[in-house]
């Protein structure tokens, strides 16, 4: 079960939050959670393509590390 997050808006905020929630015919706690999930995955994928990135910045810096991941190959077949 998902814990609880209290914020304060004010009140110009707020409605114009809850103006949006109506439109989509949900309610202010659900329109709120589904954009903060929204930002949350978008952050992880963030974090997921700076990691490689990094990965592939190293690569190219470190031909050793290069030459064995070439030695493995790229893999032709189906995963399962």
């Amino acid at each position: 079960m998902a814990e609880t997050l209290t914020i304060r808006l004010d009140e110009r905020d707020r409605k114009t939050l809850e103006a949006a929630a109506r439109e989509r015919g949900t309610g202010l706690s659900a329109y709120v959670r589904g954009i903060a999930e929204a930002e949350a995955q978008r952050l992880r994928r963030a974090a997921i393509r700076a990691e490689g990135e990094r990965v592939v910045s190293y690569l190219l810096e470190h031909p050793e590390a290069q030459a064995e991941l070439e030695s493995y190959g790229t893999p032709t077949g189906e995963l399962p």
